[in-house]
């Protein structure tokens, strides 16, 4: 954790501008030697919580002998971290309980920060103000697809949910670019199911965002709505009988109760967690990518950069020589005009560009025979241009890892080239 603090530190919150708090949650109390830890890491304010333990257990409704077969044969069956029981708590939390905790009853704002995760990139602009000022809600930088099998009824019981509560649904609510079209067919294909969503044949392709980077509204995970839609499914036992994620449950209710306009793609963060990264199109190079072994850049206590040049420094968005009032007008330009960004200006990075859609399917194991959406999760998220294929398929193997084919599609944007706004 100290790892991630300090990159955070120097790539954002070390800034004099920024340093915001700190809140820190666990099962257990935390140690004096992890306090002292990540206290030295920022010069930010740190709470340390630890979960009550109603938040934190099985509920009264839940059938444990179920709870303890199913954990074990999905376990036996390779669902990720399924047979741990702590597992099911923690996306039980984070999927609804995390926004009600009394220390972030005086927070509007979150960001979720994992351990062991790398950030690539220098943040060179207030993520929560540029979230308030452009009446965003969430915000994600990776759509992936998850194994399937973790949650098979989630589909069932959010349609249910759907059914009962039309009322809750935002009436600019867009979620097709979560449902299977009819291009999707494959050996494991399903009859269609009766749902009422026109574009597509009502069944759930599993697309997700990617949750371990999420940037968000506190009031909405507050909000009647989320409340409503978390408590229809830990009613149900998802959480344990099965192991419905956080991740899903978040997209499936950002998709539900928001307009799409109020999510916002952070391309800009460069960022890695396990399986998955992604780095986006920069026009510098840090000299020194991160390392959770190696040094900090140089000064990123004191909310600075990586060495440059002197002839670029002008290009260097938020650079030691520039003023606050300077600060504050190009804040002012980005926040209010998000439209005509057509690029990622001075954005310097410790990583090579990958294209907008690989990791994809990196968290969907062989072993899951789950059908598959024809285009990758992001793509069909943003929409437009970037579902633009080539007239021909690839001779090289797939980044976006589309396993519905055995050739690899090729698209006219891959996202190394720049902004995917413009």
């Amino acid at each position: 954790m100290v790892s991630s603090v300090r990159q955070i530190e120097a790539r954002f919150n070390g800034r004099e501008t920024h340093r915001y708090d700190w809140v820190f949650f666990n099962n257990e109390e935390f140690t004096d030697e992890f306090k002292t830890a990540v206290s030295n890491a920022t010069g930010s304010h740190c709470y340390f919580e630890r979960i009550p333990e109603e938040h934190w257990s099985i509920p009264p409704w839940i059938d444990v002998t179920r709870f303890d077969v199913g954990r074990q044969f999905m376990g036996g069956i390779g669902v990720g971290k399924a047979w741990l029981q702590s597992y099911h708590h923690m996306c039980r939390w984070n999927a609804g309980i995390f926004a009600l905790e009394d220390r972030l009853a005086g927070y509007d704002w979150f960001w979720r920060v994992e351990p062991a995760v790398h950030f690539y990139c220098d943040i060179n602009y207030d993520v929560f103000r540029f979230m308030q000022d452009n009446n965003m809600a969430y915000g994600f930088n990776m759509a992936i697809l998850d194994d399937a099998r973790s949650f098979p009824s989630l589909w069932e019981r959010t349609k249910t949910f759907i059914d009962r509560n039309k009322d809750l649904i935002d009436k600019e609510a867009d979620f097709n670019w979560l449902l299977h079209t009819a291009e999707d067919h494959d050996d494991t294909i399903r009859p269609n199911t009766g749902g009422e969503e026109a574009l597509s044949d009502g069944e759930y392709n599993n697309c997700q965002f990617y949750s371990n980077f999420e940037i968000g509204s506190l009031e909405f995970f507050r909000s009647r709505e989320h409340r409503a839609y978390f408590d229809h499914l830990d009613r149900s036992g998802g959480f344990y009988y099965e192991r419905f994620g956080d991740a899903p449950v978040h997209t499936l209710s950002v998709s539900m109760f928001l307009p799409k306009s109020r999510i916002w793609y952070f391309r800009d963060i460069g960022y890695a967690h396990g399986l998955c990264e992604q780095c986006p199109p920069h026009e510098r190079q840090l000299k020194h990518a991160w390392s959770p072994n190696g040094p900090l850049p140089r000064n990123a206590e004191r909310g600075k950069v990586d060495e440059f040049d002197e002839d670029n420094l002008r290009t260097l968005i938020g650079g030691q020589l520039e003023s606050f009032s300077s600060k504050h007008r190009r804040w002012d330009m980005m926040a209010q005009d998000v439209v005509r960004q057509k690029g990622i200006p001075g954005l310097a990075c410790g990583c090579t560009v990958s294209a907008i859609d690989s990791d994809n399917a990196k968290l969907v194991p062989y072993e899951s025979k789950q059908r598959k959406p024809s285009d990758p999760c992001i793509r069909k998220f943003l929409g437009g241009r970037w579902l633009v294929r080539k007239n021909k398929m690839s001779d090289l193997i797939s980044v976006t890892e589309n396993l519905a084919s055995s050739d690899s599609i090729e698209y006219v944007l891959d996202g190394r080239d720049g902004n995917p706004f413009q």
